[in-house]
């Protein structure tokens, strides 16, 4: 198996010790956009999770093991796909990244006295889980794919030796994922990391775009109607409105200011272009060719 590029970088220790929430995420979303140009490399991102959310021993726990099986079972479920088949957005990128994002997340709530080692170890597992044996359909009943997925999860967390309470919550935490989110599906911390993590990569300002676009093709490959529409600057704003208040470890990650930073770039486009409001500065860069329309939001994001 290949190596992702780059290493690991400080990012909870840049949030918490060094008090930067701005250069915290910004080597986060350096460290995952080098990732990108490489392999996936899931079961070395499982590892690095569990260090960074419970510490060196976390590997040899049962919650630990079962992340890196979970991670194994996901390796080995995208690679079953025929070359180029694999889904466009919820590919082994995601999933390595939604399970970077909650050792980072988990790591920094517990830095915070919010988890302990346990809990964040879960947290882990179940970002390991939450998206297994997904293959890119559309369409069902709401939650389908999520308790499939949580089901394949607890089969795993069993033989890894989790217990009941412990495979209970990573299941209610894989189950709070389901989109679209309801607010009484994430009862607690946990549940409200993993839409974090889940969401974490797609929030950052140079692959939030990108990833959207990924996704419009898978669900274009699915047969949704209209799937080109979630890559749209409207659908991004959207999308930035629709997160809600950030946990104590979002916060200190900076996920929350990257937030508002680009929310004030529409603002600030909207002023440039004499639009009423931030929607309307979408639309009329919706209706730009994509190259101009990029370079005059990434000027405002400068700005701002």
């Amino acid at each position: 198996m290949g190596t992702p590029a780059g290493s690991a970088p400080r990012v909870i220790g840049l949030a918490i010790d060094e008090g930067s929430p701005s250069r915290a995420l910004a080597a986060a979303e350096a460290f995952l956009l080098a990732r990108r140009a490489g392999d996936p490399a899931v079961e070395a991102a499982a590892r690095e999770a569990l260090h960074d959310a419970a510490g060196p021993d976390a590997a040899m726990t049962p919650e630990g093991r079962a992340a890196l099986a979970l991670a194994g079972m996901v390796e080995r479920h995208g690679t079953s796909f025929a070359p180029g088949r694999e889904p466009a957005y919820h590919d082994r990128h995601h999933q390595a990244e939604a399970i970077l994002a909650m050792g980072w997340l988990a790591g920094a709530a517990r830095r915070l006295g919010l988890l302990d080692a346990r809990g964040a170890a879960r947290a882990v597992a179940a970002m390991a889980g939450h998206d297994l044996l997904h293959d890119g359909s559309v369409g069902g009943a709401r939650g389908q794919l999520e308790r499939r997925s949580a089901a394949a999860t607890d089969e795993v967390a069993a033989s890894c030796g989790v217990d009941v309470h412990g495979r209970t919550e990573i299941g209610r935490i894989i189950l709070g994922t389901t989109w679209p989110w309801e607010e009484a599906e994430a009862p607690d911390l946990a549940c409200r990391l993993a839409r974090e993590a889940d969401l974490f990569a797609s929030t950052l300002p140079a692959l939030g775009i990108p990833l959207a676009r990924r996704l419009a093709r898978e669900l274009a490959a699915a047969g949704q109607p209209d799937a080109a529409a979630v890559a749209s600057h409207a659908a991004r704003i959207a999308l930035l409105r629709t997160l809600p208040p950030p946990t104590d470890a979002a916060h200190a990650l900076g996920l929350d200011a990257a937030r508002d930073t680009q929310l004030a770039a529409y603002a600030a486009v909207a002023k440039r272009l004499g639009a009423s409001s931030a929607e309307a500065a979408a639309a009329a860069l919706d209706a730009m060719d994509e190259a101009d329309a990029a370079a005059l939001l990434a000027h405002a994001e400068r700005s701002e």
